[in-house]
């Protein structure tokens, strides 16, 4: 079952993929320099058609360099020896502690203010304490966020916040917003920037796509030190794209883009490339969606009816093991009232009914069998298996035994000196051997030889016959219903003993000129005797 599904999922695959191949690589969609000059122009008319939302000037939020680190993610970087986290320097928790990691570096007279005011050791912060560089804590936050987080003099108060946005790192805008909600101006947007946006910020990029907007800068001459963005929604961006031929996305190494423009990517969209593609294309692509269509169908459909055959043969097999217990029920109470008369019976009449014993409970054992498969139907294993030791020649003689007496002297078994004990379900071995020896009987040339042979810690039982197979494999030969072209049985014989042999862990071969099955188990253990031969 779990094949179909397989096949089912390789023809939608290899459909679609080679539908992929032939729309999208029937040409080469590589930008040519009149692709170039229409996207220019697609840029042109969009910011004469398309109002901004807003005109963010970074020079004019953030005044000098050193400013200008509150908008770059790489400063809001903890410094590599600092041993606390940040919001421990919005605490009074390890006052003045950690102080050797800062004292070699610059300007570090404001991080002893602030320690000193987090701590309680100074009432107030000294006026332009904000304002004045450095603006970002060794911990990685600007001193503004720390004293939004300390809440001491209204530093946690939105009217405090809005007048020193400017003075926060960017990536501190989204808690902020959190807080205290809405930001007022450019920082409404800039709180949603990324730390990838962020970045080709600080780098002057021309163009930066985000989730929700579209930064394009405007350019001055060189000499002016401007970074100026004009922001556009990127849901007006979207409808400006649906009357053209392109879509817009960020750009991905190693991601196919028709054309590359800075960090961004123009592609054609779906509607276009179907224009693009010739009518035989089209065609062609509908023939194998009908294809892929056609054969999920028909797989499922041979599902469906492989389950409907599946349910038949379990019900028939409930049927069979429902009705054959009363038979065999009232057979066995007539023979344990024959055998109160047992000796009054000659002796090929006593032999005949032990014979009738016997065969009346392997029917009875069979029904059991049967039951118990319908019961454990939702286990993985066919049968179950109840091992026991046996002596090997004394077990074939028995399953021989009827033979014997339909053939005489044309049935032969060989086997070495020693006794031979195997650990098998006697039951079910029974079963492959009788059906290996009468296949040889029926469908074979007299005389059969059976040959026991230990080999190493295996034991090959060999079934000889001498006359001519027309299967040149096992495989062939034990399918299901499979049998000869001069054969009257059922063709199952041999289907069951290749599934007993797979579900008991044996092994069977077949090889021709004689034509010989071999039958391969475990050897558990000998104890030494006389050569068995008849």
């Amino acid at each position: 079952m779990r094949l179909y599904f397989i096949l089912i999922l390789l023809a939608v695959s290899l459909s679609f993929v080679t539908g992929y191949i032939a729309l999208f690589l029937q040409g080469s969609y590589t930008a040519t320099p009149e692709d170039i000059e229409e996207i220019s122009q697609l840029k042109l008319v969009f910011q004469k058609e398309v109002d901004p939302q807003i005109i963010v000037n970074f020079n004019s939020l953030y005044f000098s360099k050193e400013q200008m680190k509150l908008t770059d993610p790489v400063y809001a970087v903890p410094y590599q020896t600092n041993q606390f986290a940040p919001e421990v320097y919005a605490t009074e928790q390890n006052c003045l502690k950690g102080l050797k990691s800062i004292f070699d570096r610059n300007r570090y007279e404001k991080f002893w203010i602030w320690e000193e005011f987090r701590c309680g050791h100074r009432e107030a912060l000294p006026r332009g304490f904000f304002v004045e560089p450095p603006y970002i804590h060794p911990s990685g936050s600007s001193y503004a966020y720390l004293a939004f987080l300390l809440g001491k003099d209204d530093f946690d108060r939105k009217n405090w916040v809005n007048n020193h946005l400017s003075l926060f790192h960017i990536l501190e805008l989204r808690k902020l917003r959190k807080e205290i909600g809405e930001l007022k101006g450019e920082f409404r947007v800039l709180a949603t920037l990324s730390e990838d946006s962020l970045r080709d910020i600080s780098k002057g990029k021309g163009t930066i796509l985000t989730q929700d907007y579209l930064f394009a800068r405007l350019k001055y001459p060189s000499f002016f030190s401007i970074l100026e963005y004009r922001v556009y929604s990127r849901d007006d961006l979207e409808r400006f794209l649906a009357h053209s031929p392109y879509i817009l996305s960020n750009y991905r190494q190693g991601k196919p883009c028709f054309y590359k423009d800075g960090s961004l990517c123009w592609s054609y969209n779906v509607n276009h490339i179907f224009k693009l593609a010739n009518k035989s294309t089209l065609v062609f692509f509908g023939v194998l969606i009908l294809f892929t269509v056609v054969l999920v169908r028909l797989l499922l459909v041979k599902i469906r009816a492989q389950r409907l055959e599946d349910e038949k043969r379990r019900l028939a097999l409930r049927v069979l093991t429902h009705e054959f217990r009363t038979p065999i029920t009232s057979i066995l109470l007539l023979i344990e009232k024959f055998s109160k008369k047992f000796d009054q019976l000659d002796e090929d009449l006593q032999e005949a009914f032990l014979r009738l014993s016997n065969e009346a409970h392997r029917l009875k054992r069979l029904t059991e069998t049967s039951r118990n498969y319908l019961k454990a139907e939702q286990h993985k294993k066919l049968i179950q298996l109840n091992y026991e030791d046996i002596e090997l020649s004394e077990f074939i003689l028995d399953v021989m035994q009827p033979f014997l007496e339909r053939f005489p002297d044309k049935l032969h078994l060989s086997g070495p000196e020693e006794e031979i004990i195997v650990r098998v379900d006697t039951y079910w071995f029974n079963i492959c051997l009788k059906n290996l020896i009468e296949n040889s009987v029926t469908h074979g040339k007299l005389p059969v030889e059976i040959f026991v042979k230990k080999q190493q810690s295996k034991v090959v039982i060999s079934i000889v016959d001498q006359g001519d197979c027309e299967f040149t494999s096992i495989e062939q030969m034990t399918g299901e219903f499979v049998k000869g072209s001069h054969s009257s049985g059922t063709g199952l014989g041999m289907n069951i003993v290749k599934n007993v042999v797979k579900e008991m862990g044996l092994k069977l071969t077949l090889s021709l000129n004689p034509t010989t099955f071999n039958l391969i188990l475990p050897f558990k253990g000998a104890n030494h005797g006389q050569t068995t031969s008849r």
